[in-house]
């Protein structure tokens, strides 16, 4: 089983929304912090025990059809039950309603699988059935310690069919399909009652029955009189009329659920328990269930066929389960049902919780966890069961406080901040104050939807609704609106932005989208299985991709447009098992306790092993070749130390808020942090070079100022940015309503300009006044581009979206260059015809890797070790780096010669000296120095020169600088400039120029597609003496191959090996430093700067370790394993870079999305050791959360870090999936981002994971 979904169940998760940390929530983005305290939601004005209260609240669903599909029910009378009515539900809730009113939000659960360290009980939810729809059925259980009421599936457990309201003379009790005991007094008609406690759902009387009505998702249960003081739920539905209905027989028995969207789900019972359940149409089975002769469940089995088995005491409490793995965690209990120790078969998340302490200081009562390490922490409780207080083993205290309904008052961390949240009498969240005593607010509407949203800095959010609570507008603070239109279900019809471009939208009955069609008429569609999963996927263009799931929704098969497929295979719990790609290698992974990877074994044989402490922690990652990988953590549960594969030692430090704020290398260089009351970094000191950061009234970045330069960042009042200045050198940007960037101008005074049509594409650019325009097929590939009225490129895709042919014409139609590619089922090139090149073949081995390439008259071969680096090879010999051909040689991870260069190494595994032998000659050697963020300072070169590199306080070279003979004063300097992460300007001036020269470039993403090269006047640096224009033409990852004047003409053309060493034709009139995506050629050096890193061609090596150590890549210090489809644009994490998809930013094709996520260290490692590049979601998880929006996610991982204290940092990660393959359910709700679009947060189930295509880890470090 998974440890994440007992600790963190989804709905735990979904309700916890943003309150809690109130940090980047209400930073950029305060809006989505407004979206908590669903976990109470009609306060009681009078704090009273359920006083009777008007008809506020718009209790009543649809109800149309309900009873339709329901059997025939007792009759009972109106009124309260008499006196021989049950009482078992009264006597569970006794004089103490608040301990069964507690919400899975407001219950503590640190390090446990999972107790209530309040009440001390033990529970588990699982959820057995998730139907996706505008409503969709879920079917859940859960057990819990103490827990009597259970009926269906043994007393221990609440389900959904054992939902009902027990009914006495004292009133009504809610008995909940979570565990809840709600009681409410008794209403009448029209004068709905809340509850005393717990969450803020209205109790209504209606004819024959009762109503609840639950705020957060506008749903409502109806109950029907049974008689005997009870009333059976027999439908579910919301305003739209969307309904689902529960189907009994004469004697109450469970026969079937059924719902408005089409799903059936039949229930097998036997002996007054559930055994089975259905889905009828398809009669496949989903659950199965076998019980003990006490009635207790022993066995839950999905399509698998083998068995969740759980174990029981005499009291009918949980004592164990055993896993389908064969895995097992046991529990122990006292007298009054706490559960006082847990633990796994070999010692995994072993606890002793003691519940009898006092705090001396408040008198209140102190709950006591202690592992196996012997590490305790410590959890003050009132007396409603509410944890105030957290102390962690270290003694650092978080402290709590709540209401009577459970809602979050405030929250305040180690070291004194304070977030606090105000409510409505509604019990809306109206207020969140942050710690530096700003604060967000928001107003609602009747049916308690946010219609204004206030930020921090003052800007206004606007949304509106129709009378069903659809939201039918938004209203960006930029005061751009965005409509949307419904049908009568509900179901999301149409979507017109603030430019007026709709997209349409069409839903079967369940609300799934089957049919998106762009504005400019571009349709995708969708077919869906009985379980409303997609099997097939037809783009604009008519290709069609299918899907085939498991029962439990996990992919098994893809099949390509083109019939390749690829396969997965899983174990019981849902791990994926292995996967077989299209060329039929096959990647198998293994499992230990909990559903941790322990092994990944790729296609060549290759096996990485993976060790995890007790508490589950990632504690070492043994390479192929035996290296070892070490974490170690401080007890409470934070990275302090992490030792690589050469015994590299980093140690890290952190405030009592958890917070980074150290972190030192082997040579005892520490780079120190110094934060704010939100976490924001004011200061940081690497070894005593300091960089000062503040921050504008968005909280966002607004000057920074480091050693060698000043950074300025200017926004407008939306938040984006206007002006970048970095010492005195400024780049300017102008946006449209849609927040979309219309123009650029340099430092130099180069402006270029864009359009888009209305899918957002880019359609027209202007660069240096030359015009480039774009077209696109209907699936949103670039098929021309056009530039000025000389120069065509063409291009031409298979349908899996690969690039087959491009083609470049130049004056009158001439063909001035052609390449046609061709790949292996999966993906992989393996060939090149090009025009003036000529024909090139390349040999892969089982990984992927290419072992030669073949031309006339040539070849390059390369060999690799397990680890995957190179061990040998050889490339013609008129061809630079020669010296550098032939084997090499290495200690642990370090190159020490290839062929007949030799390197040296600083402690820290940085190459300090890198040595060219040749016969006859006296040897040529560089010698580098770094700082202490890895960073080249300078170079001296086999001359003697001496280079000098400066950086801005965002780590991106701001100039490299030729010292003179002296060693003081400067012979040459170049300028960088610098859009966002790309390069976009360098200005050289030198005593050797009579004039400064400027090469400027212009990106799709990463892919540059224009260079213009001007000369300025020395006095005038914006006045242009002359200046050349030219198209860059890049190969299928976006490195350039051909400079193309406005003639037509080639003024430069490559020539290199695999790996990137570079040459060009000696005639060439032109010359461009950009190689591969994000690397820029430094002839001094032989490197090519990578902004993290510096790359070496010959060697495909980089000369300092990945400063995110093993998350991005198995092989810390290689460059990607192909370079014919990744690339690495930071230096910092390979990704994948199929043709229109190599730019960081492609542009989406029609129905397409974004998704982000962020990540801690063991899920990347999942992520990446998966094999695909995927997310994975494991057994048990019911779902994973995602955003619509970078910040969105960070916000949550900074709100995760708070709550539960994870032990390690968080790094953003981005997907991209078809919009109709996201369930409506699965958004938890709408708030509007800057820019006129929508941030949404979404939780994802398994099957709509397994949609989104590979995973990209984004170019920022983690996420402190």
């Amino acid at each position: 089983m998974d440890a994440y979904s007992l600790t963190h169940p989804a709905e735990y998760l979904q309700n916890l929304s943003m309150t809690l940390s109130g940090l980047t929530s209400t930073v950029a983005r305060p809006e989505r912090a407004l979206r908590a305290a669903w976990e109470g939601f009609k306060k009681d004005p009078s704090e009273g025990g359920g006083r009777i209260v008007p008809e506020l609240f718009g209790t009543k669903g649809a109800g149309a059809l309900r009873g339709v599909a329901r059997g025939a029910a007792k009759g009972a009378p109106e009124g309260a039950a008499g006196s021989g009515a049950r009482n078992t539900a009264r006597d569970a809730v006794g004089d103490d309603p608040a301990k069964g009113s507690q919400t899975e939000d407001s219950r503590v659960n640190t390090d446990t699988d999972p107790i209530d360290l309040a009440t001390g009980k033990m529970y588990l939810p699982q959820t057995d059935v998730t139907l996706p729809g505008a409503l969709p059925l879920v079917f859940k259980r859960r057990v819990e310690s103490g827990y009597r009421l259970g009926r269906w599936f043994g007393p221990s457990w609440s389900s959904t069919v054992d939902q009902r309201l027990e009914i006495d003379s004292e009133g009504v009790v809610f008995v909940t399909e979570d565990g809840l005991l709600l009681p409410y007094p008794h209403p009448a008609p029209g004068l709905p009652t809340l509850p005393s406690h717990g969450p803020r759902w209205p109790l209504d009387r209606e004819d024959g029955g009762y109503t609840i009505t639950d705020p957060q998702t506008r749903r409502v249960w109806h109950f029907a009189d049974r008689g005997d003081d009870l009333a059976v739920l027999e439908q579910i539905d919301d305003r739209n009329g969307n309904w689902i209905t529960f189907e009994h027989d004469a004697e109450g028995t469970p026969l079937a659920i059924v719902s408005s969207g089409g799903y059936h789900v039949r229930i097998s019972t036997e002996a007054d328990r559930v055994t089975a359940l259905h889905l009828a149409g398809v009669e496949q089975e989903l659950m199965r269930y076998g019980y003990s002769e006490a009635g207790d469940l022993t066995e839950v089995a999905n399509s698998s066929g083998l068995p969740l088995r759980f174990t029981y005491d005499e009291a009918g409490r949980v004592t164990s389960w055993t896993d389908t793995n064969d895995r097992s965690y046991r529990y122990e209990y006292d007298d009054q049902d706490r559960c006082v120790a847990e633990g796994g078969t070999h010692g995994h998340m072993n606890l002793r919780v003691d519940y009898d302490g006092t705090d001396p200081e408040t008198g209140l009562r102190m709950t006591t966890t202690t592992t196996g390490e012997g590490h305790t922490r410590r959890f003050l409780v009132n007396d409603t069961w509410q944890v105030v207080a957290d102390i962690d083993p270290l003694g650092a205290v978080t402290r709590h406080e709540r209401d009577r309904y459970n809602r979050l008052l405030s929250q305040t961390d180690p070291l004194g901040h304070t977030t606090s949240f105000r409510y409505d009498e509604a019990g809306n969240l109206t207020a969140v104050v942050r710690p530096d005593g700003r604060e967000a607010r928001a107003e609602y509407n009747e049916l308690g939807l946010p219609v204004r949203v206030v930020n921090p800095d003052g800007t206004v959010v606007r949304q509106t609704y129709d009378d069903r609570g659809n939201r039918t507008s938004v209203t960006a603070s930029s005061d751009q609106t965005t409509h949307f239109t419904y049908d009568e279900a509900g179901h999301l019809t149409a979507v017109t932005d603030p430019l007026g471009q709709t997209t349409a939208v069409r839903c079967d009955r369940a609300g799934l989208p089957v049919e998106i069609t762009d504005p400019l008429g571009a349709v995708t569609r969708y077919e869906r299985d009985a379980f409303g999963r997609p099997v097939a996927i037809t783009d604009a263009l008519g290709a069609t991709t299918r899907l085939e799931w498991t029962v439990e929704g996990q992919l098994t098969r893809r099949t390509a447009a083109d019939g390749t497929s690829e396969s997965w295979t899983y174990d019981g719990e849902g791990n994926c098992t292995s996967h077989t790609d299209a060329m039929g290698g096959v990647s198998r992974f293994e499992y230990t306790h909990f559903d941790l990877l322990s092994a990944r074994t790729g296609p060549d044989g290759v096996r990485y092993e993976f060790a995890h402490d007790t508490a589950l922690r990632l504690t070492r990652v043994t390479n192929p070749q035996g290296l070892t990988w070490d974490y170690a953590y401080d007890p409470a549960g934070r990275l302090v130390t992490e030792t690589d594969f050469d015994d590299r030692t980093l140690t890290y430090s952190h405030d009592a808020a958890g917070r980074l704020t150290s972190r030192t290398n082997t040579l005892g260089q520490t780079v120190a942090f110094e934060r704010n009351e939100l976490g924001q970094v004011l200061r940081k000191d690497a070894a005593g070079s300091v960089t000062t950061y503040a921050y504008d009234m968005t909280d966002q970045l607004a000057q920074a100022t480091g050693p060698d330069a000043t950074l300025t960042l200017l926004r407008d009042r939306f938040g984006r940015v206007r002006s970048e200045t970095v010492d005195g050198r400024e780049l300017t940007y102008t946006y449209d309503e849609l927040g979309r960037r219309t123009s650029r101008t340099t430092p130099t005074g180069a402006t270029t300009t864009w359009s888009y049509d209305a899918t957002g594409r880019r359609t027209g650019m202007v660069a240096a006044g030359r015009s480039i325009d774009f077209t696109y097929d209907t699936a949103g590939r670039e098929l021309s581009r056009r530039i000025g009225e000389t120069v065509t490129l063409e291009h031409t895709f298979d349908p899996l979206g690969r690039l087959t042919e491009q083609s470049v014409t130049g004056t009158g139609g001439r063909s001035v260059q052609h390449r046609a590619y061709t790949y292996r089922p999966d993906g992989n090139l393996i060939g090149v015809d090009d025009r003036l090149a000529g024909s090139r073949r390349f040999d892969l081995d089982a990984a992927g890797r290419v072992t030669a390439v073949h031309a006339a008259g040539w070849t390059e071969t390369y060999a690799y070790d397990e680890a995957g680096n190179q061990t040998s090879a050889a490339w013609p010999s008129d061809h630079p780096g020669q010296e550098a051909t032939g084997p090499r040689t290495y200690e642990g991870t370090r190159i020490t010669r290839a062929g007949n260069v030799r390197y040296e190494h600083d402690a820290l595994g940085r190459i300090v000296l890198r040595q060219k032998t040749r016969l006859s000659r006296k040897p040529d050697t560089w010698r580098y120095e770094w700082d202490a963020e890895d960073r080249l300072t300078s170079v001296t070169t086999p001359d003697g020169t001496r280079w000098r590199y400066t950086y801005d306080p965002l780590g991106r070279r701001t100039a490299k600088l030729r010292l003179a003979p002296d060693g003081e004063s400067i012979a040459e300097r170049i300028d960088f400039t610098w859009d966002g992460t790309t390069l976009c300007e360098q200005t050289t001036t030198s005593g050797e120029l009579p004039n400064p020269v400027t090469l400027t470039w212009d990106h799709q993403g990463l892919r540059p597609i224009a260079q213009t090269e001007r000369i300025a006047a020395a006095e005038a640096p914006q006045e242009e003496i002359d200046s050349r224009f030219f198209a860059i033409v890049t190969d299928l990852v976006g490195t350039p191959s051909e400079l193309v004047d406005e003639q037509g003409e080639i003024a430069w053309r490559t020539r290199s090996t695999l790996w990137g060493t570079t040459a060009w034709a000696r005639d060439s009139t032109a010359y461009t430093p950009l190689r591969f995506p994000g690397q820029y050629f430094d002839p001094e050096t032989g490197l090519h700067y990578n902004y993290f890193r510096h790359y070496d061609p010959e060697t495909a090596r980089y000369l300092t370790s990945d400063p995110l150590g093993l998350s991005p890549a198995p092989n810390p210090a290689s460059y990607v394993h192909n370079p014919h489809a990744w690339i690495d644009p930071l230096g910092l994490a390979p990704d994948i870079c199929p043709e229109e998809e190599a730019a960081a930013e492609r542009k989406l094709k029609p129905g397409e999305i974004y998704v982000y996520r962020a990540v801690m260290d063991n899920e990347l490692e999942d992520v990446l050791g998966a094999g695909n590049r995927r997310y994975r979601n494991l057994g048990g998880a019911e779902v994973k959360y995602f955003s619509t929006s970078p910040e969105g996610a960070a916000a949550y991982a900074r709100q995760a870090f708070h709550t539960f204290g994870d032990g390690s940092p968080y790094t953003l990660t981005r997907g991209v999936i078809q919009e109709g393959a996201i369930r409506p359910e699965s958004y938890i709700q709408h708030l509007a981002d800057a820019g006129g679009k929508v941030d949404t947060p979404m939780a994802l189930s398994n099957d709509e994971i397994a949609q989104i295509g590979r995973v990209r880890i984004l170019p920022y470090m983690p996420i402190p």
